[in-house]
């Protein structure tokens, strides 16, 4: 390159479409400086000179004796400056010159081991680059998303977003592999991705720093401040700190603000993992729902290329070369899950086809459409069936954990919050999986008839209720037992399959205590909901109270005030004898049952009641996961007998219909104490076209409440303590909305779990009240909406 280009002056660059670009060259000596930037102004000008009279000093296109050949002679574009480096530099030998000029050697430095070493904020060094280092590092954001789904997640551990554009789109800078989903080869290369983050953790010290060079690179740089200064020897651990777009990625991995603050578990508990998991498929529906058609060919093409192609012909090669039993070495269970989501999101796909296709704006003969089309059939899992016998046991188990969270996800409306043990029992949530893989099974690993297949499914169905039923009785009749005198350890099998969990959140002291006699609120005419845990706590205390006021002696504690209050550990809903008044019962459609605690059952205090365990954690699991998968309606055989029906779930777990019918009614709803407003939830497969055919970095999406969708649950939401959520489900669709609103807010919505979030990073940050964040963010329009 520097025989033919004039290096010293910029270059144009002109692509094939006509496009034009500048370009800069890196490399050694460039401009005959050394890439010095201690040049002067009176020496660069001097050069610039000798340019335009002799041309680049080794150009070819000078004729030969017009100096094209010459060395270049510094001395010709000399200055004072210079002329005083070169003789610093004559009096040091020849190689033992360091720094960047050259005019010292190390005898010239006194040691000093009692001195510290810092840098930091007066100057870092580059600790290297962390991305991107392949073209295809460089990705828009809606690629990024559909790839970080299908490779569940793992990408966006690795990932960064950039301030440069790509396509019009936000870009991110990711370092991993696009079939494996794994940081490729050329990135463990480079020290960057080995240095750890410091998270929440106020023990840990940030010493790297991120920057972006040309909006489009990241690097780590080292910079040791002064508060941290080093010692000769003394070693330390490299850490830096993502920012809060990884916070996402932390609460799964469980340290986020959220885990240490607000209980929330991480992706260990799968009730957590699947309430994470269904909102990324939520927003992965709500991307397909508004691409266009040139962006589907796109995306589809790079899904293509870059992931189905290579796992799909992997999988292949496992098993038409060595088959699969008993080594899960010939194989990847990631590979199986990556190609069953890619099967998920080309229905999806295949579905926004569809919405093309009446589309009369749409040509449908185009060559993208085309094309899109016979990509989504191959996507389709139809070998499934096939090979779901020849895979060993973890593989088949993780296969069939997949299955059931796609289940989970199509009925999530009406099972709301599935395998969480703070909304379900440990019996309820063994039914509720097991359910899900009798159900995967007959619906997507069994070849035939699928009337035949449905009528076996419904079967399975009914015996796994009864069996599960039984257990609950017998379950309750141990615990119940008021013969013993002490609890047998046997009996903490049955009471752990009955109890539910709790965060052992800190109750609040406005929900204990009221204004007028600091006694314990009502907790069957409040107006607030509680959960679980909470309830079983406050009934021990209002039991307590009883017996104070019974006994009439002074209380030597009150709650909230001399003793903090926790939710109990495990609780067990109880027998509850109401007031025999009408008006009582008739506002609480939820009557008869109190949540008690593990050890008030133990003690004799309180008994397990068996009705409300068998309609809401045994009927309702099976009768509406069943009913949301399957058309149960069209499964008669030619005789006219249902395979499976309400009325045969009654009759197989031993459940009056009529009672059956009232809790379909009420619905599968947070346990919450009764409010007036809870309408019965909304089922997809009950409705008419139930069977018509960052760092995950998001863009803010603009939402309205809309009247004319389902409102599918309003009341405190588990995720951010204090705050209510509206759920909506679209009538066009199984989209549901979320809307968030505070006391301390009134007549303000939040949009998004982003919207709140941003206001609590803010409060935690500047020790502020939610009306302050609020006024400070109010300018996200995005977030927040004001209704009358």
């Amino acid at each position: 390159i520097e025989n033919d280009i004039d290096t010293y002056n910029s270059l144009d660059a002109e692509t094939l479409g006509g496009r034009r670009m500048n370009v800069s060259l890196v490399g050694e000596n460039l401009h005959h400086n050394d890439n010095s930037i201690y040049w002067t102004k009176k020496r660069s000008c001097k050069f610039s000179s000798y340019l335009k009279k002799k041309g680049h000093p080794r150009s070819k296109s000078l004729p030969p004796g017009d100096g094209g050949s010459r060395e270049f002679d510094e001395s010709e574009v000399d200055c004072v400056i210079h002329q005083e480096v070169e003789k610093l530099r004559k009096c040091v030998p020849k190689g033992e010159g360091i720094g960047f000029l050259g005019i010292n050697q190390e005898s010239d430095y006194r040691p000093d081991n009692e001195k510290d070493f810092w840098s930091y904020p007066n100057g870092m060094f580059q600790l290297g680059r962390y991305g991107p280092h392949r073209p295809e590092d460089r990705k828009t954001n809606l690629h990024f998303d559909f790839k970080n789904f299908i490779h569940n997640y793992e990408p966006s551990e690795w990932s960064y977003e950039v301030p440069e554009q790509k396509l019009n789109r936000c870009q991110i800078v990711d370092i991993t592999d696009d079939t494996t989903g794994e940081v490729h080869s050329l990135a463990k290369k480079h020290t960057p991705i080995y240095v750890n983050e410091v998270g929440h953790n106020s023990k840990l010290h940030s010493n790297v720093l991120i920057r972006d060079k040309h909006d489009r690179s990241v690097y780590y740089y080292v910079g040791i401040d002064k508060e941290h200064a080093m010692k000769k020897g003394e070693t330390v651990e490299l850490l830096v700190h993502y920012g809060d777009h990884y916070e996402q990625v932390r609460e799964r991995k469980g340290y986020g603000r959220s885990n240490m603050s607000e209980h929330l578990a991480s992706d260990e508990e799968e009730g957590a993992k699947l309430r994470r998991n269904f909102h990324e498929r939520e927003e992965v529906e709500m991307d397909i729902s508004s691409l266009k058609v040139h962006e589907m060919f796109h995306l589809i093409e790079f899904l293509s290329e870059k992931i189905f192609d290579p796992i799909d012909n992997s999988l292949r090669r496992s098993f038409l070369e060595n088959g699969c039993d008993g080594n899960s070495n010939l194989m990847r269970w990631r590979d199986l899950i990556v190609r069953r989501r890619l099967h998920w999101v080309g229905e999806k796909l295949s579905r926004r086809v569809q919405e093309y296709k009446a589309d009369e704006q749409v040509n449908s003969n185009s060559e993208f459409m085309t094309s899109i089309i016979e990509s989504l059939q191959k996507w389709q899992f139809v070998s499934m069936p096939t090979i779901i016998n020849q895979l060993n046991q973890e593989l088949s188990r993780n296969l069939y954990d997949e299955l059931t969270e796609e289940l989970l996800y199509q009925a999530r409306s009406k099972l709301p919050s599935p395998l969480d043990g703070t909304i379900w029992c440990k019996l309820a949530v063994d039914l509720t999986r097991k359910t899900s893989i009798v159900l995967a099974k007959f619906l997507f690993c069994y070849l035939g008839s699928f009337n035949i297949r449905k009528q076996f499914l419904g079967n399975a169905l009914l015996e796994q209720a009864k069996n599960y039923a039984m257990a609950l009785r017998q379950g309750y009749n141990v615990v119940n037992d008021q013969k013993r005198k002490t609890t047998p350890d046997g009996d903490d099998e049955h009471i752990s399959n009955l109890s539910f969990k709790s965060p052992r959140r800190k109750i609040n002291r406005e929900k204990l205590l009221e204004e007028s006699n600091e006694r314990m609120i009502s907790l069957y005419n409040a107006p607030n909901t509680i959960r679980f845990g909470a309830a079983a706590t406050m009934a021990d205390i209002q039991a307590y109270y009883d017996a104070i006021e019974l006994c009439g002696i002074d209380s030597y504690y009150v709650p909230g005030k001399t003793q903090k209050v926790s939710e109990c550990d495990r609780s067990i809903v109880s027998y509850y004898t109401p007031d025999s008044s009408k008006n009582f019962i008739e506002q609480c459609p939820q009557f008869f049952w109190m949540a008690r605690s593990v050890d008030a059952i133990k003690r004799g205090d309180a008994h397990t009641n068996e009705a409300w365990y068998l309609e809401n954690q045994v009927f309702l699991v099976v009768y509406l996961l069943s009913s949301s998968c399957v058309d149960w309606e069209h499964s008669s055989e030619e005789n006219g007998n249902e395979s499976f029906s309400l009325e045969k779930l009654c009759e197989a777990i031993g459940l009056d219909q009529n009672n059956a019918k009232n809790a379909i009614a009420r619905g599968a709803i947070n346990p919450t104490w009764p409010e007036p407003d809870i309408a019965p939830v909304y089922s997809p497969a009950l409705s008419d076209d139930a069977f018509a055919g960052r760092r995950g970095r998001r863009q803010s999406r603009q939402s309205t409440l809309s009247t004319a969708g389902r409102q599918l649950y309003h009341g405190p939401d588990y995720e951010f303590p204090g705050w209510n959520v509206k759920e909506v489900q679209r009538r066009s669709s199984r989209h549901v909305d979320r809307y968030f609103s505070h006391p301390d807010l009134p007549g303000i919505i939040v949009r998004s779990r982003t919207g709140v979030r941003t206001l609590l990073d803010y409060m935690n940050a500047n020790n502020v009240g939610v009306r302050t964040a609020y006024v400070a963010n109010q300018g996200h329009v995005q977030y927040f909406r004001e209704v009358a």
